[in-house]
Formats: structure tokens, sequence, C-alpha cells
């Protein structure tokens, strides 16, 4: 008997061992697949997230400008009237004078 159980256990530890190698390959590859498999996941979340923030980012701008509209168009208002009534200020004040005035005659 202890011959044959002998060859039995050595038969045993044969077929563990090819199992444990071929577990381990097994095991390798699955994480090599799973890796792959969460690296372009997480890409896709990386997207998603910065996608996320810029919609964000946007709709607070937009939620700044509607709710301060008034003061924004009384700032652009009066920086429009500011530039467009000094400009034409200059112009004017060129043209107006008298003809003795120092100001040339134009033909």
């Amino acid at each position: 008997m202890a011959i044959t159980s002998a060859v039995s256990d050595l038969f045993a530890s044969i077929y563990e061992l090819f199992a444990s190698f071929l577990g381990a390959i097994y095991t390798i590859v699955h994480s090599f697949i799973a890796g792959i498999a969460n690296l372009f996941a997480g890409v896709f979340h990386l997207f998603a997230d910065v996608f996320q923030g810029v919609f964000d980012l946007v709709g607070g701008v937009g939620k700044f400008v509607a709710g301060n509209a008034v003061i924004i168009g009384l700032v652009a208002a009066a920086g429009y009237a500011y530039v467009r009534f000094t400009a034409q200020g200059q112009v004017q004040g060129q043209r107006v004078g008298a003809p003795g005035a120092g100001a040339k005659k134009v033909n």
C-alpha cells in the first residue's frame, strides 16, 4: 500500500503543479486584460469629469451673468457712452472754432 499511495501522491502533486501553473497563467492574463479595461474606463471617466467640470463652470458663469445682467448692462452702456462721447467730443472740438481763431480753411 505504501508504494501505491506514494505513486498516487506523486501524480496528485504533479496534477496540483500543473493546476497551479495554469491558475497562475490565468491570473496573469486576467489581471492584464482587467488592467487594460480599467485604463480605458478611467480615460472615459476622466473625459466625463472634465466635461462635467467645464459645463459646471459655464453654468456658473451663466448664472453670474444672469444674476448681474442689469449691472453688467449699465457698466457696458457707461463704457460705450464714454468711448462714444469722448471720441465725438475730440472730433467736434477740432471742428468747432471761429475762422480767425487758428483754424485752417479747408476747400
